[in-house]
């Protein structure tokens, strides 16, 4: 009983983790492949918008000062294929330990992750929309940029 409480307390998400995964439905920010276009300008705050095309959205959001993240979307007969989140950071330690966050939040939904020969991290799931097979895929990659930084993808695999 007193491990269990232990094990709960461990899993508490930071704040930087908690603004780019925004919830813990779907695949990630209330979101899946295979969703429509009004499904996904729904979970999102339209104050950041960037661009809204009928085949990609990009929005801009700020976390605090120094801290940000982009979200696009790209859509191909009005489905969704691809989201990716680049997330910017001024410290490295902090890109690290979010990153960090979202790999143990992806290996506890998807099980044992692969790490790729281009340095990405990826899990294999599965969209309810399509039925199709998705790939996540995680970098975090802040020595090359010389500032704290991550970035998610998640798509729709060719079968």
């Amino acid at each position: 009983m007193v491990l269990s409480v232990l094990t709960a307390c461990g899993t508490k998400k930071s704040d930087f983790f908690k603004a780019i995964n925004k919830t813990e439905k779907e695949q990630i920010r209330g979101v899946e492949i295979g969703a429509d276009l009004k499904t996904v300008k729904a979970v999102e705050d339209n104050t950041f918008l960037i661009d809204d095309q009928p085949q990609y959205l990009h929005y801009d959001y700020d976390i605090s000062m120094g801290n940000s993240y982009t979200v696009t979307y790209d859509f191909y007969e009005k489905e969704l294929y691809e989201i990716e989140i680049a997330a910017y950071f001024d410290l490295e330690e902090d890109a690290k330990k979010v990153a960090q966050e979202f790999t143990e939040y992806y290996n506890d939904n998807y099980g044992k992750n692969k790490l790729e020969q281009d340095g990405f991290t990826t899990w294999k799931t599965t969209s309810s929309f399509t039925k199709k097979p998705v790939e996540v895929a995680l970098k975090e990659d802040s020595e090359r940029h010389g500032y704290g930084y991550f970035v998610i993808k998640i798509y729709e695999l060719e079968e």
